[in-house]
């Protein structure tokens, strides 16, 4: 055996070489008798060297991780940032602070992961396995990296050619399997060299960001407010009396097509005949001209101006997502569901938090992120994970064909993309057929809304092409679909002997082409018919919680703007607000998704048109109790209140003076 020279205190001293790593010499102790000398492989002399280069990969581990993390969370930031999204209201500070927030976040719990690996890897002795669990860790980044490789893919192909995963038909999952699972190797092999990592400033640049986000994130745990549904002493009792409550609305129904309100033609002989029975709204109105809005209007009981909900993709905040009917319900033993549309009629979107047990057929249940609002609240940032995680996930189902994304554009304007109303109907009858305690369900039903309706049989249209759009004999046809519905559901509760012990309410989100100047039906059948009649007085949408929180025998809280129609008519004069909306890609202070503000008095109607800082006024057509019109104030009266009361409502009105 050959052997080497090792200098030493007392000269130089020769030992066996018995062992070459890694190109070069490692020395060893040996240990024999006579010629049978053998090699025992202590480590010794050179353990402390591969413990250092050890810490240096995990440390070049960590520096990557890291920064592939702030990296994922910065492109969907400017995704976000530079279209209409939740970002949009924010202050450039508080956006600024989402980035830093999200980056940190899922930084620390990449680096978690990597923790649990290091410390048995740092105290295991065998070389073999501390490779394979610094191996293991390179997962983590390597993961990070491809899911942002993706999402900025699918952004640029959708954006710029609009096709992406979403699209994807037959075998063209494939090529995004196979894009995705090569660019994941090759970030492994990147993340397992990470020498570029070695540099001290990249190590200093990682424990900044994380610092500043260490920052931001308490920062955000300390100062938003982590709400939930509170009530008063007296709001909290038990109801006197609980029905199953259906509010059932279809998209865009004006009451000028409707028979039941007067139309000639007969669309709603169904609805005719249950009005006999009901509570009936002559002159009902909208508060916003978008379907978000204006569904979250009937689920809160508040007007847009006060939640800043107005169109998607606005979102609940504060307190206003635990300020809703849905919770009122759902704390005193409802089972809540809504079925609507996919992003628009969305509590999950909406950030509608503790209110349904289900939306549009998932759980909103989710541990991950009821962690998450734990340490961060009810805050834009936490919301802003949530919404990248489930793009993520989204993607990475679909791609391995495991869940189908939804396409939110399709769900809305391509009938035969959606789930059918005749579908979603059949939902409502199972949850009453399965219900062991009282059922709380909202609903919206899409076959009549434009421009493209959706309908069983021609009646009205006859020979009408398919293709045209508005086609207003289509959409009678469509409304006397929605008609069918209703007798469907009323037909079910009445022979399941559940028809004394449901309120079925009947509405709409807005008119005919999103319009919010001409009526709209609200119809409300209570057990046993009570309340049957009709209110003359203009009544809006914010009425329908009230209404059912006074029939159940609760206070109505005082965050509720609406006025209960169990007591007879509402004031002939009261005012009631709403709102129009621009388009989406003109967010942008003061006003920001607002474009026309509007109010109703009696038979008229006043707007302001913020955008243009113009105002006009006119009467409701159709209206059935007008007013004397010397009872109306003047215009230049109404501008002010108007101008008074975007101001109320924190909004800067200079540029409107």
């Amino acid at each position: 055996m050959d052997s080497v020279a090792k200098p030493t205190q007392l000269g130089t001293l020769k030992l066996p070489a018995c062992e070459a790593s890694a190109g070069r010499q490692s020395y060893t102790n040996f240990t024999g008798s006579g010629s049978g000398r053998r090699c025992k492989i202590s480590g010794m002399l050179n353990a402390s060297p591969r413990k250092t280069h050890n810490l240096r990969n995990w440390r070049a581990l960590f520096v990557l991780t890291v920064l592939s993390a702030y990296f994922y969370a910065a492109m969907e930031w400017v995704f976000f940032a530079t279209k209409p999204s939740s970002l949009s209201v924010l202050s450039t500070f508080d956006s600024v602070k989402v980035l830093f927030v999200t980056g940190g976040t899922v930084a620390l719990v990449a680096i978690a992961f990597l923790a649990v690996l290091s410390l048995p890897a740092l105290l295991i002795g065998n070389s073999n396995w501390r490779s394979r669990l610094l191996a293991i860790g390179t997962i983590v980044t390597a993961l990070i990296l491809s899911i942002t490789a993706l999402i900025m893919f699918d952004n640029f192909t959708y954006t710029v050619f609009k096709f992406g995963i979403v699209l994807t038909e037959g075998y063209q999952w494939a090529g995004y399997v196979l894009g995705f699972l090569l660019f994941f190797g090759w970030m492994l092999l990147v993340a397992k060299r990470a020498a570029w990592a070695r540099r001290k400033p990249a190590f200093y640049l990682s424990l900044g960001l994380l610092a500043v986000s260490t920052i931001g994130i308490l920062a955000t745990s300390l100062s938003s407010a982590r709400d939930s549904l509170q009530f008063d002493s007296q709001s909290s009792s038990s109801p006197s009396r609980r029905p199953n409550i259906i509010i059932l609305g279809s998209d865009g129904l004006s009451a000028s097509y409707l028979s039941v309100y007067g139309s000639k033609a007969d669309t709603t002989p169904f609805l005719t005949e249950l009005a006999e029975t009901s509570l009936v709204a002559e002159n009902a109105f909208p508060n916003a001209s978008s379907t978000t809005g204006s569904t979250t209007s009937v689920l809160t009981g508040k007007e847009s101006t006060k939640t800043k909900v107005f169109r998607y993709p606005d979102i609940l905040s504060g307190g206003d997502s635990f300020e809703h009917l849905p919770g009122i319900l759902r704390q005193r033993g409802y089972k809540t569901v809504e079925i609507g549309t996919p992003y628009y009629v969305d509590a999950r979107r909406l950030n509608l938090l503790e209110g349904f047990d289900t939306v549009n057929t998932e759980s909103v249940s989710s541990p991950p992120l009821d962690a998450l609002r734990a340490i961060l609240g009810n805050s834009p940032s936490s919301y802003f994970i949530q919404t990248i995680s489930e793009r993520a996930s989204e993607r990475l189902l679909h791609i391995f064909l495991i869940k189908e994304m939804t396409n939110p554009l399709e769900e809305v304007n391509v009938p035969g993309a959606r789930l059918s109303d005749e579908e979603r109907v059949d939902e409502i009858l199972d949850l009453l057929d399965q219900a062991d305690r009282p059922v709380f369900v909202f609903a919206h039903l899409m076959d009549t809304h434009g421009p493209d309706f959706f309908f069983q049989k021609q009646v009205f249209s006859g020979e009408s092409s398919a293709d045209s759009k508005w086609d207003k004999l289509r959409y009678q046809d469509s409304i006397l679909s929605f008609d069918g519905h209703v007798k469907t559901i009323y037909e079910h509760l009445a022979e399941t002997g559940q028809l004394d012990n449901t309120i079925l309410v009947i509405y709409t989100d807005h008119g005919f082409k999103y319009a919010i100047r001409e009526r709209m039906p609200i119809i409300i059948h209570f057990p046993g018919d009570a309340y049957a009649g009709r209110r003359q007085n203009n009544v809006q949408n914010i009425d329908i919680p009230a209404t059912l929180v006074d029939y159940l025998g609760l206070p109505a809280p005082a965050w509720m703007n609406g006025t209960s129609l169990l007591n007879g008519e509402p004031p002939a004069d009261r005012e009631i607000v709403s709102t129009t909306t621009g388009s989406p890609k003109q967010i942008a202070p003061p006003f920001h998704q607002i474009n026309v503000l509007q109010v109703i008095v009696c038979h008229k109607w006043y707007a302001l048109n913020v955008r243009k800082n113009t105002f006009s006024s006119g009467p409701i057509s159709g209206h059935t109790s007008k007013c004397d019109e010397d009872s109306l104030p003047s215009d230049e009266l109404v501008h002010q209140r108007l101008l008074a009361y975007l101001e109320k409502h924190g909004y800067d009105i200079s540029s409107l003076q």
